[in-house]
C-alpha cells in the first residue's frame, strides 16, 4: 500500500472508539482538526452507547474535518459486526492509503492495529488515553489484555503516553511496551473548546441552574460507571453535607449505566437528588452530559473526580484551565495533573474521609480557593498546551516516516 506522493501531504488516519462526549474524543477531534496543516487527516470513528451523547457539535468546530462513521462498530461486541468492521476497515484503507494509522482506545487499538500491519501502512502509532490493565475486569481478563497490548506493541512504530505515570505503568508495571518506544504527550487543550458564552440563553448552565451566590457548586463530569466509582462520590457528599456550613450542591455532569444505582444509594443515605433540578433543594444535581462544559465550568467553584482507574482526567485539566481547585483521587496519571497542596489536593483511592476533608477545607475557606485556582489557571495554560501537543505529534509523525522512507 502507498501513500502521499512526494511533494504531497503525508495522510494520517485517526481511529477512535466513539465520537461521545469525554476526554478522547474531545482530544482527539481538535488534535485531528490542528494537523490538517501538515497532513491529510480522515478521521474513523465507531458507535456510541445508548446512554452517550454523540459530541457532532466537536466537528462544528472544525468543519473541513473529514470524518467516516463505522456504524456496526461498538463497545458491546457482536462477532458478525465484529467482522463486518473489520472488512469496513480493510476498505477504508485500501481506498485512502495512509502513510500513518494513528488509533485511539483499545477495540481501535486492537483492530487498527492488525489491519495496518495487513495493509502495509508504513507508520502505526497507538495512544493510550487510559488503560483496562485493573479496576475494570476480574484478574484473568485483565491478565489476557496485558498480554494482547504486548503483542501489539510489537507491531507499533511507537506508543504515545499521556502521563509521566502512564508511561511508568505501561514500560514498568505492566512491561506492555519497551522505552525506546514511547513517547510522553500531554493532553492540550483548545481554548475554543472551553470558551464561555456571555449572552444569556435560556439553555445555558448559568440560567438553567441559577446557582445562589452564596452557595458553593462543586461538579463531577465523568461517565456514570463502575470504573469512575461514584458509590464513594455518594460517600464523599454524605460527609461533606455532614460537616460544611455553607450551602453545597453537587453537579454530576455525565451519565451512564449505574446512575439510576447511584440515585438509589442518594436517596438511601436521605440525600436529595434532582435529574436537571426538578427536586426543590436537592443537594445532587444530575445535568446529564452537557456540549458547553466550559460554559458550566465558568459558574462551578470546585471540580472533583473520584475514579478507580484513569489516564489523565481531562476533566481536571479542564477545570483547573477555567481556574478552578481540584480535588481527586491519587490513581493513574491523576498526579500529573495538579500539585498537590498547591492547585489542588490529592487524596488515596476510596478514602471518603480524606475526600471530605480536603474538600471541606476548600469549601469553608474563600480565600484558599481563590488562590488555588489561580495557581491551577497558570500551571494548566502552560502544561495542557495544545500548540505543545501538536507540534510534539508532528514532529513524531515526522520523525517516523523518515525512518520508514
Amino acid at each position: 500500500m502507498t501513500g502521499a506522493s512526494e511533494g504531497e501531504k503525508p495522510k494520517v488516519l485517526i481511529f477512535l472508539n466513539r465520537l461521545v462526549i469525554g476526554g478522547p474524543a474531545i482530544d482527539v477531534i481538535s488534535m485531528a482538526g490542528f494537523l490538517q496543516n501538515d497532513f491529510e487527516v480522515l478521521v474513523v470513528y465507531g458507535e456510541r452507547e445508548s446512554h452517550e451523547v454523540e459530541a457532532t457539535f466537536l466537528l462544528h468546530q472544525y468543519p473541513n474535518l473529514p470524518t467516516t462513521k463505522m456504524k456496526l462498530l461498538k463497545k458491546s461486541i457482536n462477532p458478525i459486526d465484529l467482522f463486518k468492521s473489520i472488512t469496513s476497515l480493510f476498505s477504508i484503507l485500501r481506498e485512502f492509503k495512509p502513510d500513518i494509522i494513528h488509533t485511539h482506545g483499545a477495540l481501535p487499538g486492537v483492530l487498527g492495529r492488525i489491519a495496518a500491519k495487513m495493509c502495509k501502512t508504513k507508520v502505526v502509532v497507538h495512544t493510550f488515553h487510559g488503560h483496562f490493565f485493573h479496576s475494570y475486569f476480574n484478574r484473568f481478563f485483565s491478565s489476557g489484555i496485558i498480554f494482547i497490548e504486548r503483542m501489539l506493541s510489537l507491531i507499533s512504530d511507537s506508543i504515545i503516553a499521556t502521563s509521566n505515570r502512564q508511561m511508568k505503568d505501561l514500560v514498568y508495571k505492566y512491561h506492555v511496551v519497551d522505552l525506546e518506544k514511547v513517547t510522553i504527550i500531554d493532553l492540550g487543550i483548545d481554548e475554543k473548546f472551553l470558551a464561555t458564552k456571555t449572552e444569556k440563553r435560556e439553555d445555558s448552565f448559568s440560567e438553567k441552574y441559577k446557582i445562589p451566590s452564596d452557595t458553593i457548586a462543586i461538579g463531577i463530569i465523568a461517565r456514570i460507571v463502575r470504573v469512575k466509582n461514584f458509590f464513594l462520590f455518594v460517600e464523599i457528599v454524605e460527609k461533606v453535607l455532614e460537616k460544611a456550613s455553607h450551602k453545597v450542591i453537587f453537579y454530576v455532569i455525565g451519565d451512564g449505566y449505574q446512575k439510576q444505582e447511584v440515585q438509589e444509594a442518594l436517596t438511601a443515605k436521605g440525600i436529595k437528588w434532582s435529574n436537571n433540578d426538578t427536586e426543590k433543594d436537592a443537594s445532587v444535581i444530575f445535568t446529564s452530559w452537557i456540549p458547553d462544559v466550559g460554559e458550566a465550568l465558568s459558574v462551578l467553584d470546585i471540580v472533583i473526580l473520584t475514579s478507580n482507574n484513569e489516564g489523565t482526567g481531562l476533566s481536571l485539566a479542564e477545570g483547573k484551565y477555567c481556574g478552578k481547585p481540584v480535588v481527586a483521587t491519587n490513581v493513574g496519571g491523576v498526579s500529573d495533573t495538579l500539585i498537590d497542596g498547591e492547585t489542588g489536593f490529592l487524596v488515596e483511592p476510596n478514602n471518603a474521609n480524606q475526600f471530605a476533608q480536603k474538600l471541606n477545607l476548600l469549601i469553608e475557606d474563600e480565600q484558599l480557593r481563590k488562590k488555588m485556582g489561580k495557581a491551577a489557571e497558570i500551571f494548566a495554560k502552560k502544561k495542557f498546551s495544545k500548540i505543545n501537543e501538536i507540534d510534539k505529534l508532528k514532529s513524531l509523525y515526522k520523525d517516523l516516516l523518515k525512518v520508514k522512507k
